[in-house]
């Protein structure tokens, strides 16, 4: 049975939603710093999603910056394939996140041998498939991989399968796209590294089908309450991206099903209002 795509209303309302959420972020940003994990310093690897740059999760940068992480962007430009190699199925875009993680990896290697520390890695949106990625290919040199919104299953389960297909100019029918190569892509091999999946009924555009990985011992799927877009930019996920890094110890994990992916939900109420704060890294 194919995935659904998330509600109109919830897709339609992405931008309204994401706006409020980068208000209450920004007016709140001076309690939520104060109220944060205190960091040990290692180094954390932002990744950007699909059609986005360094610039969308500049935000997130300079908040785990100033709780005393050694922040890095990723330095590879909008993640976006060029005229000649546009995705038209299923092949490409499995072609496209090789090429984006290989880029990853790269990145992974070169701050892990500047810092000599592993990196955690916190990756929004497709930006969270590239990190996921990543950790599987070197998880000796990964402390821990979080994912936002990312779209782990088949991308039926998003609207924007059907619009970037028209786009793109896709003429390869339905029923030959290779969907379970891609699905058997969302599977931890056989490491250590602790995985934090944070997904949210109400993410417009990655439906709660799609939204979750194979299930493994070091994989915990946390619910947040957030628009897809607001995932770089809410209150609630800062808050929960700083607890899981300062609670990952430098590797492994605990979870009380052995073998089973574990799920909790845990709502975060947003802190009271405080000073604005517009410049960041």
């Amino acid at each position: 049975m194919n995935p659904k795509p998330p509600a109109l209303s919830l897709t339609a309302s992405e931008f309204a939603r994401s706006g409020n959420e980068t208000a209450r972020l920004l007016l709140g940003m001076r309690s939520l710093l104060a109220e944060s994990h205190a960091s040990d310093g290692h180094p954390v690897l932002t990744v950007p999603g699909y059609g986005a740059d360094d610039a969308a999760m500049a935000t997130l940068r300079f908040f785990l910056r100033r709780l005393g992480y050694r922040v890095h962007s990723l330095r590879l430009g909008r993640n976006f394939e060029g005229r000649s190699n546009r995705i038209q199925s299923m092949d490409d875009a499995a072609a496209f996140r090789a090429e984006m993680v290989e880029g990853v990896v790269a990145r992974i290697a070169e701050i892990e041998a500047s810092r000599g520390e592993r990196v955690s890695l916190i990756g929004w949106s497709m930006g969270g498939l590239y990190a996921f990625d990543a950790a599987n290919r070197v998880p000796d040199l990964t402390r821990m991989v979080i994912t936002l919104g990312s779209p782990y299953g088949d991308p039926r389960g998003t609207p924007l399968f059907g619009l970037l297909r028209w786009l793109n100019g896709g003429t390869q029918p339905i029923e030959e796209q290779n969907f379970a190569a891609w699905n058997d892509m969302a599977a931890v091999d056989d490491h250590e590294v602790p995985v934090r999946v944070f997904y949210s009924e109400r993410d417009g555009i990655v439906s709660t089908d799609i939204a979750k990985p194979a299930p493994h011992p070091t994989v915990e799927c946390i619910e947040i309450d957030s628009s897809h877009v607001g995932f770089a930019m809410n209150p609630k996920v800062f808050r929960a991206v700083a607890r899981e890094l300062a609670a990952s110890g430098g590797g492994g994990s605990e979870h009380p099903n052995p073998g089973e992916a574990t799920e909790r939900r845990r709502p975060s109420p947003v802190g009271p209002i405080a000073e604005l704060r517009s410049r960041g890294a």
